[in-house]
């Protein structure tokens, strides 16, 4: 982990985020790693279910060892899926500690249809309740809430009507935030070009092993692929749309409220990559144009490789 992290500071990357799994199965091998992201200059974030949280106390003592390696923000993952194991009060009772010790603190709950729990269920306990109303805390704290989807092929999560994609919608739905801004190692040192749920389902997001190929070099390779830069400018969303406008036999409405549920049908769709491949230079300008308008004047932070492709005709499917 040490070397990887040492090698995305001499990228420029600025932030560093620990997810999972969960995070802090790592044990003190977390906090040696945040503390050596510290020491290069980069930001740092945790990704947790708070199962560590069974007391406030407990929390707070181990968020202050973090702290003082120079962690800066933790987010708790919460749920009717994620509180068959993990009770929300241990999310309430981290997120707590973490407030007091001032660290900007996110809760993000699962959205789908027939859901139990809510974030009007959360701000139900009496301790949250009465933090959230402190202006002190206000800044520090956000509640969020994101549509779950299945990660099992065979499984369904039903979502209500209005958070679907359809037609009538698609043109609210935004470009990717991940891919290509956020480059994941996994436990297996492979490197991949997003942070989707999805990711693992989808082998072009897979870059390759860190054992045999440079960091910056795979980087560099993935501008050169012309769908996941697409999938940056206009998301998978639109790109479903555009490919069901010249083959009506793709099904694509009402059925993705989550961005990498549509970006996996995207990728594993054999006739949205028949429609992609066959039409993808139609595209080409209008695309690397609104790419270089989203990247031109960007600060140059973790954003260390965002600029137009070398090579605009390699494509991943070619």
């Amino acid at each position: 982990m040490l070397k990887y992290i040492e090698d995305a500071a001499r990228l420029g990357i600025k932030t560093l985020v620990f997810s999972g799994g969960e995070a802090f199965l790592l044990g003190r091998d977390l906090d040696e790693a945040i503390w050596y992201a510290t020491k290069l200059g980069m930001a740092t974030r945790v990704v947790t279910n708070g199962f560590w949280a069974y007391r406030e106390d407990v929390a707070k003592k181990r968020l202050q060892e973090l702290q003082l390696c120079g962690l800066v923000e933790i987010n708790f993952s919460t749920g009717d899926f994620h509180q068959r194991f993990v009770p929300v009060e241990r999310i309430v009772n981290g997120a707590l500690a973490a407030l007091s010790l001032g660290m900007r603190t996110v809760v993000m709950i699962e959205i789908h249809k027939g859901r139990a729990f809510s974030k009007e269920n959360l701000l139900s306990d009496p301790r949250l309740s009465q933090v959230v109303k402190d202006p002190r805390y206000q800044r520090l704290l956000s509640i969020l809430e994101s549509p779950w989807m299945p990660v099992n092929p065979t499984s369904v999560i039903e979502q209500e009507k209005e958070l679907l994609v359809n037609r009538q919608n698609v043109h609210a739905r935004k470009g990717c935030e991940s891919v290509l801004t956020t480059f994941v190692v996994d436990p297996s040192e492979r490197l991949g070009a997003c942070c989707g749920l999805t990711r693992e389902q989808i082998p072009e997001m897979d870059l390759g092993s860190l054992k045999d190929n440079s960091m910056r070099e795979m980087m560099e390779e993935a501008f050169s692929d012309f769908l996941k830069v697409w999938i940056y400018v206009d998301g998978p969303e639109k790109i479903l749309g555009w490919a069901a406008s010249i083959d009506p036999s793709i099904e694509w409405e009402n059925k993705y409220a989550h961005i990498c549920h549509a970006c996996k049908e995207l990728y594993q769709s054999s006739a949205v990559r028949k429609v992609i491949r066959e039409h993808y230079e139609e595209k080409i300008l209008d695309v690397y144009f609104r790419f270089w308008l989203l990247t031109a004047y960007q600060p140059k932070s973790s954003d260390a490789f965002l600029g137009v492709p070398k090579d605009e005709k390699k494509f991943a499917y070619g």
